[in-house]
């Protein structure tokens, strides 16, 4: 569906969603049609790159992944030329944008909790330092796990890994600085330490949420247009919190959202 009138829009979210369309974070974005179909093959093919390290793919079809995306929102998947910018719903981001703000002001409202933030998109940094620092004064508990900068893996291309936080938010990090990355491993790793102490609640996104889901963590969780594995977990019933959107923006563009789920008094 390429029309944000599919899904009714709350009167308060209307700034916020004029914002989501106006950065390209939601409407038409950036990725191309070509990548999202590209990846959904990627996924049911079992790349590791693009399961995030959920077992889902097992027994999906191309097709179930493609339905996956257009249930989180997705659109102009189907009949498209590759070139095409894909499109995500603005209601469907704005939804997600809530359950977020919800279920941490719920988490916060409970007297807090165990969290543990990580990122494997290193320009979505401000926003999860942004929300730790929040949860960590309203009383949380931000774990940090495997935070000695011991090596905890080895990338695809042999070189040693460790894991940092910035701002309590776990990081991958390699050859002097943070790394992108979509592999699930190195939440494995950082589960495995803790041992009995896991986390309450994740949020997370990549291999970091992907893992997280898989070990059955509550789990809040970004993922782009491109990025199915979370979504095909959503619409197996796995988890419930996948906010839909271009994660590849500046910093500054994605402020709005981050404001937006800080808003603890709005729900």
């Amino acid at each position: 569906m390429d029309s944000a009138s599919a899904r009714p829009v709350a009167d308060d979210d209307l700034g916020l969603a004029e914002r989501l369309v106006q950065n390209r974070l939601s409407g038409e974005v950036a990725t191309p049609v070509g990548s999202c179909v590209g990846n959904c093959r990627r996924l049911v093919a079992g790349h590791a790159e693009y399961t995030f390290g959920l077992s889902d793919w097992r027994v999906a079809s191309f097709e179930n992944a493609i339905a996956a995306l257009e249930a989180a929102g997705g659109g102009r998947l189907r009949g498209h030329a590759d070139e095409t910018p894909a499109f995500i719903e603005p209601a469907a981001t704005l939804a997600g944008v809530r359950k977020h703000r919800d279920v941490l002001a719920e988490l916060v409202a409970g007297g807090g909790g165990k969290v543990l933030v990580a990122t494997g998109h290193p320009v979505l940094l401000p926003h999860y330092g942004t929300l730790a620092g929040a949860l960590a004064r309203a009383g949380c508990l931000l774990l940090r796990p495997l935070g000695d900068g011991r090596e905890v893996a080895r990338t695809p291309e042999g070189i040693p890994c460790s894991i940092a936080y910035i701002d309590d938010v776990a990081a991958l990090f390699h050859g002097g600085s943070t790394r992108h990355t979509h592999l699930p491993e190195y939440m494995e790793a950082m589960l495995d330490s803790v041992g009995n102490g896991l986390p309450e609640l994740v949020v997370a996104d990549h291999g970091f949420a992907g893992a997280a889901i898989e070990a059955g963590i509550a789990t809040l969780s970004i993922a782009d247009v491109n990025d199915p594995a979370l979504p095909l977990a959503q619409a197996r019933g796995r988890t419930d919190g996948v906010l839909l959107i271009d994660d590849g923006l500046r910093p500054d563009l994605f402020a709005p959202v981050t404001d937006a789920i800080l808003a603890w008094d709005s729900r």
